[in-house]
Order: structure tokens, then C-alpha cells, then sequence
């Protein structure tokens, strides 16, 4: 290959001369040249195809608007500019004055012919059918014809070049309102003369001034129609308020005046961008293209293009804005896509196209470097690996179409217009989707490299160059700064990188590192990489120092004005190196490490130990006995004086942090100060908002990398324990490199653990391991096996216990589990509970709390008690003579009947029982006591209460110690005794039946106390000796009761013979009075009710005899009835039957006489005769209150008592003359005398 051989040598094109990329609707000065030059790619053939295809077809009566998408560069305005061509003609007043405008028919001519040189004779017939189908097209780019602030603005656009089309003065629509009205009416050729001649200058130069010449308007105006005007502008100003509808008919009024068939084709550029996201606009196109479809009979047709496709743009809307947009897709139903592979080919065949020595130098650099293509072109990143290049990326068709420009930087240079757009990079609206092309930018780009030799390459940062003079300074002021500050060496590269990286800072997911821009920057073949990566990388920190770039990581981001003016303000927020520590150990805990434990073990035991983190001698978070200590860079000790340091900490275990990794370390600062910036920014509004955004992206995507190099820097560490330094098997895991370094430092620190290695308990096996060791040998499957596990480590947890108590210390569980958690043990929790299970089940050990003994039911519950375990202490039970303890026992089965399962088998345990049972005894004797005091017998239980109080009231340890002893007041066969001889009989005797024949018996005597005092005095000794039997204070003895019972028997029976006769001599007496009393003539006289009466006396006097149980009321009764004799008779003499009353004087008996008839009786009769009757009645009833009460008749007479005593003859004489006197008088009286 020649060295002479230069770039611009290799083109078929001259590379001078100038490629104008801006597209313009309303240029047409080239057009001849565009059409020539156009290059009918793959793409717009097929595009073509499907569009004529369905606009040629008269049938196709279901759209009449075409969509047209493609980003930057990829030739729509270009082909919307071809198109208008294609389908129509141009009218007459958007041709510029003096140029020679191809015809439609010569435009077609042209793309034929580039059809059939592309083998394509479907799209040939099909611009040959187009070609006989008369239609207008109407070019116009909608930014630069709306004038905005409108509700109507997309609608008044329309008319606008519809009305500028047919010559009319669009920019004033009120103007061409004017115009067109005249124009039907045959009157604007006249108008235009008649302006002319008064205004002294043509209607086309003064209908652009119409404000200023109103009265002239109004002149011609009249002049032209023959009537008389004033303000005629000012009248179509209010009147013309045109609707799409009025539109759509204007339209459809000028197609009727054309000839037949002819069609208007409306060709919008830059709809999309215009619309943006204005759900009004969007609604407007659609309306607009749907009133012209439907009242032009489909003869309009609006064919538009768009950065995006029109599924993109009704799916983004309808989702944002919850409105349905798909009648638009149903309007624009043909969909012509245009894509980043036809702006290469068209690049290829305009700009890049060899010529025979051009295209042998490219061969022959594919041929020499073809293997070396990915390796140079590849991208690095999440996903980003060549995902700019396309399918046909290093094969040796695309290298030679393409050289001295890689595949990639057409499609990343399209992807970075994109960003920049959105991020408003450009000057002015729209600026990167018309004003600076894809093919433009190449073009300048090899204008620049001409001179290069061949071999070079034109690398991705040059395109900057033709895009500059459109990006507003506040973006690439920084480039321009280092133009003119960098020193020269430092701007070869500084330039060209910071080029690249303004270029692919708006690139989504391009990952800007060393690897990546090396191929942004990429010269020529036969690069040292290895040496331009490391002069990529200083040029880079140079860059960073001065605030041209930002790092995140690996990653650099280019600096515009604004944003550099922040990093400034960032990089000045002042921090402390604990914070710098802080967000390290965070990253270590909660991302790297994610739980700081490391599991140990060498035989069946997996223990798990936990450890704390420290960094530079500060802690993170909670302290525990292992610690993870990690030294920084920020200590700036040499490396040797960092291990020596570790000397004697066996609990520590250090990662000494290469001093190299400095950078994360400022990184680590730089993400500390970026979020305390951005706290203090949080209300930041305008410009800034948009950076301080930025900034918080930046700031998790720096975490995230930081996550990433900080575990990269502990791989690479130096592991370092009790001054040495570990070699390490694994280094590709922070958690697995911690994980075997803990292994050496657990195994040195707690080199007792080997005690519990083959244990492996958890707290559900605890109730087991009780069970197992308090089982007798061989009594329970497996408990063989579980001793021989726990015999070792039992012990040593016993011989720690004992060794606390040798010097009268107790330690509680909680200083157990601390003692075999510390070093040398480091065992699991559950292992030392197994161990203190084990100890408590074979009576090893006590467990305590208050002094008093966990009972064994309870152990596990409160050793698994965190609350319950500070306060339980480890106690070592004392020895005791057996001899002793096999006494208490027997005591306690034959006193309190304790045996067995039912007697603890630990000393204290029983004795503790034995007193509890002692005190239930004491309790139960004197409740016993107490509830049959009646009982005289029951004061026998004294004595053995009292020495039964003595021995319950005394402690576990005296019973343990002293008890049974032979002191009088304990012993303990006196207990017995007692238990035998007095308490079981008495208690036997009082919860039995026998109580209630005691009980009874004497309720019974007592009840029964009045008949006795009546009764014999023989029958009141039988009752003396009953008692005599109940007094007894031995009477629960020798069958005693039973003697009670039978005593008691007998004196029943006597008693009730007793009161038996008693009750029959009354019944007798009662008899007689009832015999007597009916034998009297009083009696027979009295009335039936009266004699009734006096008998149901004496027989309740009877019935009352018959129950009374008692004799005195036996007695009584009858006496009652002897003494109320009298009274009967006096009662029965009161109602004896008396004779009829006789009428008074004047009354007569009404019933006696003979009643008139009621019919001759006059009114003053029957009140004579009424008031008669309440005369009678009257008298009778006082007749009645004035009878005497019955006089008393029969009586008893006392018999007097003249002397207590009668001794003589005298005293009776006397005695009977006196009580002669009395019945003489009686008898005079009228009253009889009773016997």
C-alpha cells in the first residue's frame, strides 16, 4: 500500500464538494440534484411499493393518510421532499421565481430508472401508474408555518398553504379569506388593478401591509364589485371563524373546479416533533384528516413524518393521558418505518462509494485486521456489547463499503443526536431532526480527515466537529475552554475524549469507561491499546481534577457549564473522615457481606458465629467477641507496619486494604459529599433541578459500582490474623475469603470448642436430654449414647460450677452461658443448655431461683427464658448419709404415703416435700378440728397437733439434718403413733357415718329436752347415761359410737311410749268434751252453721294432739278444750234459731197486701209506695243496731279460796258456805254453772 495513498484519493465522489443535509420543503434550488442524487435504498423500495400500491388502487377507499418514521438522519424529510414530487405537481406559487423546476413527469422519469437499475420493475410499473393520476402537492414543514399560541393552530396551518397553494396570501387568513371571495366572484383580477392604481403599488407587495392600507382596500374593493364599502377587513375579521368542517369543504369546493379525478396530497414534515405530547393537536390532525377523507370523497390525502411510529405515539399517549387514540392508526393506516441501516447504505452509496484504488486499500486492510475487528470494536458493559454495529459488521462487503468509518458510529451517532435533542442541546426547536444530517456530519467529517493517509480510521469523536456550530455554548463550553486552557499535549487526546463523551452522555445504558472510549477515539489500525488505554486514563484524571468530567466508578460523564459549576459546589462539601468510614462499612455490612456470621465446625457441629465490623479502629454498629477489622488507605502505614499491629489480637481478624485502592476511597468521599449536597439542595428548582436529578442518579449508580470495587479491593487484600498474614484458596468472594480466614481465627481463639464438635442440639432437643439423663441406666433407648456425647462437656461445665462454689460464689445461668460463649470455648447456646439438662437429669446440679428449686417440669421452659436465666442460679447439691435419707423416706410413705414417683428422688427435693406434706397434714387436722368442736372427743387431737406443728414448722435442711430425732416434742415414732392411735381413728370416726349418728343423735336429745323434764326420773337417768357415752373422750375408740347409737335406740323407743299415752289421755278428753257439748240443748237449738263451727274446734284440737311432739303441748291442748267449753256453749246458745220480728206500728207488710195492677197506678203513687219502702228498710236496720248483745249463760264458778288449808270442820263449813254463795248468786244471775 502506497504511503502517498490519502483518504480523499479513494472516493469515486470528489469529498470536497458540499453535501447540504438540510432537507428544506420550501427550497427547491437543488432539486434536480437532490432527485439525482437520491438513492433508492432497500427500504424506501419496499416502503414505496407498499405505499403505491394501496394509493394507486381506486378501491382503497379506507385511509388517506400515511405515516412517515424515522429518527435523525434517516432521510424522511428527504423522501417526503421526493414523494411531493413523485405524486403531483408542485404548485405554481411555492416555485421560486427563476428556477428551473423539473416536472413531475421528469422526477418520475428519474426514479423509474433508479428502479430498474435496482432490479425493482414492481416499483417501476407502480411510478408509472402513479404517474397518470393527476394530483397537487402541497410541501410544507408545520413548525415553520403555525403560528402558535392557538387552539386551531395545526388547522390554521392547513389553510394556510392550502390557500398560499392557490395563491392567496395564507399568512393573513382574513387577507385570502378577501381574496378568494373576490376570486369567485370573477372580481380579483379587477381588485388587484384597481390597488394598484391607488395605492401606487401591487396587491402582492401591499396585501402583506393590509393593516395600513385599509381605506385603499375599501376603495378597490368598491371599485372592483361596484358597492360601497368601509373596513372590509375589519368585517371578515369577525365573520371568518373557520372549523376543520369549513375547511374541509373549501378544500372540497376547489377539487369540484378541477378536473376529474385530480387528488391534493397534503406532505407535513416534522408532525410529530411538532405535536409532542398535546392531546388537542393529536385530536386536531386526526379530526382534520377525517373531515377531509370524508367530504372530498377520499380524494385528499395527508401524508406525514415523525422521530416515532405512530404505534409508539398512540401507545405513549393512550397510557399517559387514559384517552383513546387508535381511530387516528385507523386514519394513517399506511406506516412507512425508515431505520438506522438505510441512513448507512444511503451514506455508503452517496459519500462512501470507491474507486478502484480505493477500494483495493480497503480490502487489503480487511484482509490484514478482519480478525482483529471485535476485539477493537467491542463494546464493555451491562448489555452494550456491539449493540451499535449491525448484522453485517466486520464482513469484508460492509468493512469496504464503509472504511475509512466504523459499523458502530453511524448508529450510536443517531442515538446520541436523539439524547442531545432531548436534552435540549441544540440551538433553537427541533434542531437535531432538521437542521444538521446524518450524511451532512459524515461528509464534514471526511472533509476534515482528506488529507489522513490511508489505514487511519476517522474515529467517533470527530463527528463533533460537524454538529458544533448548532450545540448552544452552555453545553460545549467546557470543549471550548480546553481548547484554549489544556496544553497542546494534553488536548490531543483531552479534546477528542471529551468530544466523544459530550457526544455519548445522553446515550442510554453507554457505558463511558477506559475500554469504551479507547474505541470512541481509535485512530488507525496497529495501535499499542494497552499504552492508549493507560494515556486514556491519565488524560482522564487530568480531566477529573479540573472539572471537565465527572467519574462514577469506572465511568466518566462529560461536564456542561452548568453542571460543573455543581461538581465544584460538590467537591467543596465538607465531610469528615468518619462519614467516609461510615458509607464503607455500610457497603461492607449490608451489600458484600449481607450477614456478618460465619459458620465453624470440624466434626457433626455447624456453630454459627457472629462478628462485629470495625474500619480504621472505628466500629460499625454493635461490638461482639469476633471482630472483622478493615484498614483503608486513609491510614497511610506501610503495609509491614499494618500486620505487625494485628500482633496479640486473637479475637481480631484484619483487611488490610491495598494502599492502590486509594480511588474507591475517594469515590467513597465524593458519593458522602454528593448526598449531603443533595440534602442541602432538595428544594433546588429551574435549571438546576434538572442537574441535582442527574446528580441522584449518578449518586446510585455510584453506590452501585462503589459495591463493585469495594468488594474487588477486599479480594484482593491481605488477610491478616495475630500478626501473619493467611494465604487464602479462595479470592473471588469477599463472604467466602471472610469464611476461611474466621475458620483459623475460631479455631485458635476457642480451642475448647473441640469438647462440643460432636454435639448438635437445638432447644427442641432439650426436654429429651432431661429425660434421657434422669432415666436409670438402660431404662430408656439411646440414653447410653446421649451420656457418652455429653459426659465431657458436662463435666467441664459441672467442674466450673464447683469450682464458683469452692469460693462461695453461685453463678446463675446467664454466667454459664457467657463463660462457654467466651474464649477458649465459643460454644453454641443450646449446647451448653444440653449441658446443664443433662447435669439438673442426673442430679448433678440444681437449678434455683429466689432460693427456691426449679421443679423439673419447669427447667427447659425457663432455661429457654431469656427474662428467666439472669436470675436462675447453678447450685451443687449437698451429700447426705443415706441411712438417713432411706428413714425419711419410709417416714414419709407410712406418715404422708409418699412413694415412689410420688417422693423426689432429690434430697432437698424430698425433703421440701416431706415438710409441704407435713403442713398439708397440719392444715387438714386443725380444719378438722375446728369443724367439730361439738365433740368432746375431738379435744384429743390436741397433743398430736401440737407435735405435728413442731416438726412442719421446721426447715427442709433441719428435716434433712435432724429429723427423725428423740426429742420428745419431734420424734418421730410419736408422730406416728399419734397418726395411728388418735388422728386416722378421730379422722375416721368424723368423715364417716358414725358422725352423723353422733351428730344427729344429740340434736335429738336436745330437741327432746322439754318431754324429759316431764318424763320420769327413771327416764331422765336413761337419758343422762346417752350423754354420759357422747362425752366420752374416748368415744372414737373400742367401738364406742356403736354403743352411742344403740343406747340411744332404746331411749327413742321410751320417750315415744311416753308421749304416745300423753297423747291418747287427751285424745279421751277432747272425746268427752265433744260428748258432752252435744248432749246440751244448746247444741240442739243452735243453728247448723254454729254447731258446724264448735265441732271443727274440737277437731282441731284433735289433729293438733295427734302431731304435737311435745307433751307439755299435748297438755295444753287438752286442758284448752276442757276450759273453752263455756265459751262453745255461750256461742251455740248466741245462735239459737229466733222467731220472725214483728212489723212496727204504721208499717205494714206490702207482701200481705194485694198489689195493684201497674197499669192504674198514678206517678205520686209509685213514690208514696217507694218512699214507704226506704221507710221500712230504715227502721228495720235500727231495729237491728238497737237488740241487746246475747247476755253470757253458762259459766264456771272458781271455788273461793277462804284458807290455803283446810284443817277443821269449820274450814269446810266455811269454805262450802262461801262457794254456795257464789253459784246462788250465779244462779239468780240467770247464767248456768259448769261442772
Amino acid at each position: 500500500m502506497s504511503e502517498e495513498l490519502q483518504l480523499r484519493d479513494i472516493f469515486v465522489r470528489n469529498i470536497d464538494d458540499k453535501i447540504d443535509g438540510v432537507i428544506k420543503a420550501s427550497d427547491d434550488s437543488n432539486l434536480a440534484d437532490e432527485v439525482d442524487e437520491y438513492v433508492l435504498t432497500n427500504e424506501i423500495q419496499a416502503n414505496l411499493e407498499r405505499f403505491l400500491d394501496t394509493y394507486n388502487d381506486p378501491s382503497a377507499d379506507y385511509t388517506n393518510g400515511v405515516w412517515i418514521s424515522g429518527f435523525f438522519g434517516s432521510g424522511k424529510s428527504h423522501l417526503l421532499k421526493i414523494l411531493s414530487h413523485i405524486l403531483g405537481d408542485i404548485p405554481g406559487s411555492f416555485v421560486s421565481p427563476g428556477v428551473d423546476l423539473p416536472s413531475r413527469a421528469q422526477v418520475v422519469d428519474v426514479m423509474r430508472a433508479k428502479a430498474r437499475d435496482a432490479g425493482n420493475h414492481e416499483l417501476e410499473g407502480l411510478l408509472e401508474s402513479n404517474l397518470r393520476i393527476p394530483a397537487t402537492s402541497v410541501l410544507f414543514n408545520i413548525d415553520s408555518k403555525a403560528q402558535k399560541g392557538s387552539k386551531t393552530v395545526l388547522m390554521d396551518a392547513f389553510i394556510r398553504v392550502f390557500d398560499e397553494a392557490r395563491g392567496y396570501y395564507g399568512a393573513n387568513r382574513y387577507v385570502a379569506k378577501m381574496e378568494r371571495d373576490l376570486d369567485a366572484n370573477g372580481c380579483l383580477g379587477e381588485f388587484e388593478r384597481q390597488f394598484e392604481q391607488i395605492a401606487g403599488k401591487p396587491w402582492s407587495k401591499g396585501r402583506t401591509q393590509a393593516a395600513f392600507s385599509g381605506a385603499k382596500i375599501d376603495k378597490a374593493f368598491a371599485a372592483a364589485t361596484g358597492g360601497e364599502v368601509k373596513d372590509i377587513l375589519k368585517d371578515y375579521q369577525k365573520q371568518y371563524n373557520p372549523t376543520i368542517a369549513d375547511f374541509a369543504d373549501d378544500v372540497n369546493d376547489w377539487l369540484q373546479h378541477q378536473e376529474a379525478g385530480r387528488r391534493l396530497i397534503f406532505l407535513v414534515d416534522e408532525v410529530g416533533q411538532f405535536i409532542g405530547s398535546s392531546t388537542d393537536l393529536m385530536l386536531n390532525l386526526q379530526t382534520v384528516t377525517e373531515e377531509l377523507f370524508s367530504r372530498t370523497n377520499g380524494r385528499v390525502w395527508v401524508i406525514v413524518t415523525s422521530q416515532e411510529d405512530i404505534d409508539a405515539v398512540i401507545g405513549d399517549r393512550t397510557a399517559s393521558q387514559g384517552l383513546d387514540f387508535t381511530k387516528i392508526k385507523g386514519r394513517f393506516a399506511i406506516n412507512l418505518k425508515l431505520s438506522s441501516a438505510d441512513a448507512i447504505e444511503v451514506i455508503q452509496k452517496r459519500l462512501l462509494t470507491k474507486n478502484t484504488q480505493g477500494e483495493a486499500a480497503a480490502e487489503a486492510l480487511w484482509q490484514a485486521h478482519h480478525d482483529e475487528l471485535d476485539a477493537l470494536f467491542t463494546f464493555q458493559g451491562d448489555g452494550t456489547g456491539r449493540q451499535y454495529s449491525n448484522n453485517k459488521f466486520g464482513t469484508r462487503e460492509d468493512f469496504t463499503a464503509t472504511y475509512p468509518f466504523v459499523n458502530y458510529q453511524f448508529t450510536l451517532f443517531q442515538e446520541a443526536m436523539r439524547g442531545m435533542s432531548s436534552a435540549r442541546f441544540f440551538e433553537g426547536q427541533h434542531r437535531s431532526v432538521g437542521e444538521r444530517s446524518l450524511l451532512s456530519t459524515i461528509s464534514s467529517a471526511l472533509v476534515e480527515h482528506k488529507a489522513d493517509a490511508t489505514g487511519s480510521l476517522i474515529p467517533f469523536s470527530a463527528l463533533y466537529d460537524g454538529i458544533a456550530g448548532t450545540i448552544q455554548s452552555s453545553v460545549n463550553h467546557r470543549i471550548l475552554e480546553a481548547e484554549r486552557e489544556l496544553d497542546p499535549d494534553t488536548q490531543k487526546l483531552a479534546l477528542p475524549l471529551l468530544k466523544a463523551l459530550l457526544l455519548v452522555k445522553q446515550v442510554d445504558k453507554f457505558k463511558a469507561n477506559v475500554r469504551n472510549l479507547r474505541i470512541l477515539v481509535l485512530g488507525g489500525f496497529g495501535e499499542n491499546l494497552p499504552g492508549l488505554e493507560r494515556r486514556i486514563q491519565e488524560t482522564l484524571d487530568v480531566l477529573e481534577r479540573q472539572d471537565y468530567v465527572h467519574r462514577t466508578g469506572d465511568v466518566y460523564e462529560y461536564l456542561t457549564n452548568d453542571e460543573q459549576i455543581v461538581e465544584n459546589e460538590i467537591k467543596n462539601v465538607d465531610i469528615e473522615d468518619r462519614q467516609i468510614r461510615d458509607r464503607l462499612g455500610k457497603i461492607v455490612s449490608g451489600d458484600i457481606l449481607d450477614q456478618p456470621i460465619v459458620e465453624y465446625g470440624r466434626g457433626r457441629q455447624k456453630a454459627k458465629f457472629r462478628y462485629g465490623l470495625t474500619i480504621d479502629n472505628l466500629a460499625q454498629g454493635k461490638s461482639y467477641p469476633l471482630t472483622l477489622h478493615i484498614v483503608t488507605p486513609m491510614d497511610g502505614a506501610p503495609l509491614e507496619d499494618k500486620i505487625l499491629r494485628s500482633a496479640g489480637e486473637r479475637s481480631v481478624l484484619r483487611v488490610i486494604l491495598d494502599n492502590d485502592s486509594s480511588t474507591f476511597m475517594r469515590d467513597l468521599a465524593m458519593a458522602e459529599r454528593t448526598k449531603k449536597y443533595l440534602q442541602l439542595h432538595i428544594n433546588d428548582q429551574g435549571s438546576r433541578r434538572h442537574i441535582l436529578d442527574s446528580k441522584r442518579r449518578d449518586l446510585e449508580v455510584m453506590d452501585h459500582e462503589l459495591k463493585v470495587t469495594v468488594a474487588k479491593a477486599m479480594c484482593e487484600a491481605a488477610i491478616v490474623y495475630n500478626g501473619s498474614t493467611l494465604n487464602m484458596k479462595a479470592r473471588e468472594s469477599v463472604p467466602a475469603i471472610i469464611a476461611e480466614a474466621m475458620q483459623t481465627l475460631i479455631g485458635r481463639l476457642y480451642t475448647n470448642f473441640r469438647l462440643v464438635e460432636d454435639l448438635t442440639y437445638t432447644e427442641k432437643d432439650l426436654p429429651g436430654v432431661l429425660a434421657d439423663a434422669a432415666a436409670p441406666e438402660g431404662a430408656l433407648k439411646g440414653t447410653e449414647s446421649v451420656r457418652n456425647l455429653l459426659e465431657l462437656p458436662a463435666q467441664d461445665v459441672y467442674d466450673y460450677a464447683a469450682g464458683q462454689s469452692r469460693r462461695n460464689l453461685v453463678p446463675t445461668v446467664k454466667d454459664v452461658i457467657a463463660h462457654y460463649d467466651s474464649e477458649p470455648y465459643g460454644w453454641p447456646l443450646a449446647d451448653t443448655l444440653a449441658c446443664l439438662c443433662y447435669l439438673y437429669g442426673a442430679e448433678r446440679i440444681r437449678l434455683t431461683i429466689d432460693g427456691n428449686r426449679i421443679p423439673r417440669t419447669d427447667v427447659v421452659r425457663y432455661l429457654t427464658n431469656q427474662k428467666k436465666i439472669d436470675g436462675m442460679r447453678v447450685e451443687i447439691p449437698k451429700r447426705y448419709n443415706a441411712v438417713k435419707i432411706r428413714k425419711l423416706r419410709e417416714f414419709a410413705n407410712d406418715y404422708l404415703g409418699l412413694a415412689g414417683g410420688r417422693l423426689p428422688a432429690d434430697a432437698e427435693d424430698m425433703a421440701r416435700a416431706i415438710k409441704e406434706g407435713l403442713l398439708a397434714e397440719v392444715r387438714a387436722v386443725e380444719n378438722l378440728q375446728a369443724a367439730n368442736s361439738r365433740f368432746v372427743f375431738v379435744g384429743q387431737l390436741d397433743r398430736p397437733l401440737e407435735r405435728l406443728r413442731a416438726v412442719a414448722a421446721r426447715s427442709a435442711s433441719w428435716i434433712l439434718d435432724e429429723f427423725p430425732s428423740d426429742d420428745a416434742d419431734d420424734n418421730a415414732d410419736d408422730l406416728l403413733d399419734d397418726k395411728e392411735l388418735v388422728i386416722d381413728p378421730i379422722r375416721k370416726v368424723l368423715n364417716g357415718v358414725q358422725r352423723t349418728v353422733l351428730a344427729d343423735g344429740l340434736e335429738w336429745v336436745k330437741a327432746n329436752d322439754s318431754n324429759f323434764t316431764l318424763a320420769s326420773a327413771g327416764l331422765q337417768h336413761e337419758r343422762d347415761e346417752v350423754l354420759a357415752i357422747a362425752d366420752d373422750p374416748q368415744l372414737y375408740q373400742n367401738s364406742k359410737v356403736n354403743l352411742f347409737k344403740t343406747r340411744l335406740a332404746e331411749l327413742r323407743q321410751h320417750l315415744g311410749e311416753l308421749v304416745d299415752a300423753e297423747r291418747a289421755r287427751a285424745t279421751s278428753t277432747v272425746d268427752g268434751v265433744r260428748e258432752s257439748l252435744t248432749g246440751f240443748d244448746s247444741y240442739r237449738d243452735a243453728r247448723e252453721d254454729a254447731r258446724r263451727h264448735a265441732l271443727h274446734t274440737l277437731d282441731d284440737a284433735a289433729a293438733k294432739i295427734t302431731t304435737a311432739k311435745y307433751i307439755a303441748d299435748i297438755r295444753q291442748t287438752a286442758d284448752d278444750v276442757s276450759d273453752n267449753l263455756p265459751d262453745l256453749l255461750n256461742q251455740l246458745d248466741a245462735a239459737r234459731e229466733q222467731p220472725e220480728p214483728q212489723a212496727p206500728d204504721g208499717v205494714h207488710d206490702e207482701s200481705k197486701q194485694s198489689p195493684e195492677p201497674r197499669d192504674s197506678q198514678s206517678p205520686s203513687a209509685e213514690r208514696t209506695a217507694s218512699d214507704v219502702v226506704m221507710q221500712t228498710e230504715s227502721e228495720q236496720a235500727e231495729a237491728k243496731q238497737t237488740q241487746p248483745k246475747p247476755v253470757e249463760r253458762t259459766i264456771r264458778v272458781t271455788p273461793p279460796r277462804t284458807k290455803p288449808l283446810l284443817r277443821t270442820e269449820g274450814d269446810v263449813d266455811e269454805f262450802l258456805g262461801e262457794y254456795r254463795h257464789k253459784l246462788i248468786a250465779a244462779i239468780k244471775e240467770g247464767k248456768r254453772i259448769l261442772l
